[in-house]
């Protein structure tokens, strides 16, 4: 039983793995292309982002306050204080997983060289740099995930490529 509940709480406590940012690419993000547009960053604000529960919490919660409430008493007093502990255990343990997938991103607000707003919330991670007014950006979409990234290593002009001729 001790095993199945800490595999329980390994599984709840993966769920709560922070989303990609600027330097973190999910799996399903690699080897995906995505367009680059050139922007200014007009403001950026610290948000909350209400993270994914998976259920796992609860599982574990429920697992681990059964077995705790296991040893109260005797009969029907023991059934019920298993059941209590089962549902007092999945509350505690779904809220603990929920703070723990909660976290704080930032909404960037930017205006693309075509001249068009937009706003992006973006999380941000460990490594991750703090976007600041003004700073020059790129904007990467890929569908319809948006992420924006600073762009001051990147040069403001460049030749036109060298094409590849096809001869048969």
């Amino acid at each position: 039983m001790k095993k199945a509940i800490a595999v329980m709480l390994l599984v709840s406590v993966a769920a709560c793995a922070k989303p990609s940012g600027q330097n973190q690419y999910l799996e399903g993000e690699v080897g995906i292309s995505t367009i680059v547009e050139f922007a200014t960053v007009l403001d950026v604000r610290e948000i909350g982002i209400t993270g994914k529960n998976s259920g796992g919490g609860a599982l574990a919660g429920a697992a681990l306050g059964g077995t705790a409430a296991s040893s109260a008493g005797s009969g029907s007093g023991q059934l019920a204080a298993v059941i209590g502990g089962v549902v007092v255990g999945a509350i505690a343990g779904s809220a603990a997983e929920q703070v723990l997938a909660d976290s704080t991103g930032y909404e960037i607000t930017l205006i693309t060289e075509a001249g068009v707003a937009k706003t992006v919330a973006q999380n941000f991670n460990k490594g991750d740099v703090l976007l600041q007014k003004g700073q020059r950006v790129m904007l990467q979409t890929s569908g319809s995930y948006q992420r924006v990234l600073p762009a001051d290593s990147l040069p403001t002009e460049v030749k036109r490529p060298k094409g590849i001729k096809v001869v048969d």
